[in-house]
């Protein structure tokens, strides 16, 4: 004789459900989409978060050349109005382009355009 045991499908799926919200609200990075493109192209592009509550200064996190069209990660439930997001372009023979948003500015700027875009004109250095 078989006897089967069987869940319904309502309590499963609300344990699913369940599940997927605890963990989704555990996650404390975000990705956050970024396109930036310069002129001339195949410029450095780096990022950093200066953190309102620390001293010393954040390190330089390299994102690749650009144009850049993709993903980082950002800490943005974490991020108070008070630290500062900064975005910076290097090309040799070229002035460093430096773009910074409050954490406020960068998150609504994000939650506005689902983006953040930005294209910086790198200007020829006299030396």
């Amino acid at each position: 004789m078989r006897t089967t045991t069987s869940f319904p499908v309502p309590v499963l799926l609300a344990c699913l459900l369940l599940s997927l919200l605890l963990l989704g609200g555990c996650s404390s990075r975000g990705y956050i989409n970024l396109k930036i493109h310069s002129e001339p192209e195949g410029s450095f592009l780096v990022y950093k978060i200066d953190k309102l509550k620390t001293d010393q200064p954040s390190p330089w996190i390299y994102l690749g050349q650009t144009p850049f069209a993709g993903v980082s990660l950002i800490a943005g439930d974490e991020m108070d109005s008070g630290d500062r997001v900064s975005f910076k372009v290097m090309r040799n023979g070229y002035l460093d382009q430096v773009k910074e948003w409050s954490g406020e500015q960068f998150l609504d700027e994000y939650d506005e355009q689902g983006v953040i875009f930005w294209t910086p004109r790198l200007i020829k250095s006299n030396q």
